[in-house]
């Protein structure tokens, strides 16, 4: 994960550096937005289920810096959920009955790669679509809360609420196609990868097993010794979220004129 993060952080250098460095005649902007789903993966559901999804959306700036390659500035909006009673076999995870929601707050920086020459003509061939596939790295602010049984009255759920921030790493794939002059619309699916195991509040640290607690609380409190009783692992990998989407954007062309020379 260290030296993934450290290939994509190079990666966005040398795009940024790109843009700087580059004196064209003309350059292509875009902007857009999209709507789509939010899925989550973790301790609550340790299997990827499609239909277990939130609804989500993003707005972005791309800068295509050729015919292949682009970069992408996102900010994505969505939340995720996670229920033992309706999304988990095991029995011990049933009986707990734990479940929470989670708001999920994104930006992040992301690089494309087009394996068409999209936009373009070649020959009697019209290059109006292409499928691609990026990558990317950012930041995501949570906002979860949790329902827990209690050993004092197990039939009455307790809520509890945390906040934290994360760091993902981005991998995806899109196909995006030319709608009008300069209009595009597309669909993605990239998965999130996080640097911790507490989307949902529950994760592995160390190979132990830990609940991530509100400020001023802690783990012997008898809240949290009916969800101790019951724990067994769902999965020791870290969380994961995705976001699977339609955008539309919008290129906004901006031609640089040279001065004639006096």
């Amino acid at each position: 994960m260290i030296i993934y993060k450290l290939v994509i952080s190079r990666i966005l250098w040398v795009g940024i550096l790109l843009i700087l460095s580059l004196n064209l005649l003309a350059q292509k902007w875009e902007v857009g937005g999209s709507i789509g789903v939010n899925q989550y993966k973790g301790d609550v559901v340790p299997k990827f289920k499609p239909l277990i999804a939130r609804p989500a959306g993003s707005g972005f700036v791309r800068m295509n810096l050729s015919r292949a390659v682009s970069i992408k500035a996102q900010a994505m909006y969505g939340s995720v959920i996670g229920d033992d009673r309706f999304m988990s076999s095991d029995p011990y995870h049933q009986a707990r009955e734990y479940h929470f929601k989670a708001d999920l707050a994104e930006g992040s920086a992301q690089i494309e790669y087009n394996f068409l020459n999209f936009r373009t003509n070649a020959s009697r061939i019209v290059n109006n679509w292409t499928p691609y596939v990026f990558g990317g790295y950012g930041a995501t602010y949570i906002q979860s809360k949790a329902f827990l049984k209690t050993d004092i009255n197990p039939t009455v759920f307790t809520p509890y609420s945390t906040r934290k921030a994360e760091q993902v790493a981005i991998l995806g794939i899109g196909f995006k196609k030319q709608w009008k002059d300069r209009w595009n619309w597309g669909v993605e699916f990239g998965a999130r990868h996080t640097t911790s195991d507490y989307i949902d509040n529950l994760g592995y640290s160390d190979g132990k097993f830990q609940i991530l607690l509100p400020a001023g609380v802690v783990p012997s409190n008898p809240k949290f010794q009916y969800l101790l009783k019951y724990q067994i692992p769902g999965t020791k990998a870290k969380d994961i979220y995705y976001y699977t989407n339609f955008s539309i954007s919008y290129i906004i062309y901006k031609v640089y004129c040279p001065r004639p020379r006096r």
